[in-house]
């Protein structure tokens, strides 16, 4: 993967959680050979890389049906497509389910949330991480969000 079209999409996304998750998800699945810039749906403007949801969905449509499913959720999280979930989770090996739950957490900012707690009379503030987390890499299956605590 092109590590100068990963770091210029990720800066196109970031703020936004469900560009955030799109561009992850995309970066993530299948090796990251669809962020790939040659591709029709990755754009270069200048300095700036960004996806395209449309061009995306009309060049899905000639991949597998695992592929085309993944590239549907990126679509979907780029401009606000409708999707439908059950035909996605149900058409998805393991890992990319895992991906795009991964990226539906993301999108709804379950990383962010802020949790009060009450413990032995003392006010405490944690962030317990992501619902589902982005695994690390594919051979470990460990996730890259561990939770944070601050007292």
């Amino acid at each position: 993967m092109d590590t100068r079209t990963s770091t210029r999409l990720r800066q196109w996304a970031a703020g936004l959680l469900p560009l955030e998750a799109a561009v992850e998800l995309l970066l993530r699945a299948f090796g990251g050979r669809f962020a790939d810039p040659a591709l029709p749906w990755v754009r270069l403007d200048g300095d700036v890389t960004w996806l395209d949801a449309d061009a995306l969905c009309e060049h899905a449509a000639v991949l597998s049906g695992g592929e085309r499913r993944l590239l549907f959720v990126v679509a979907s999280l780029l401009d606000e497509r409708p999707l439908d979930v059950v035909d996605v989770v149900t058409g998805l090996d393991r890992e990319n389910l895992h991906l795009v739950l991964a990226a539906f957490a993301h999108a709804g900012g379950s990383h962010t949330a802020t949790v009060l707690d009450h413990v032995d009379g003392k006010v405490r503030f944690s962030t317990p991480g992501a619902l589902i987390p982005w695994p690390d890499s594919r051979a470990t299956g460990r996730s890259s969000s561990a939770p944070a605590a601050h007292t």
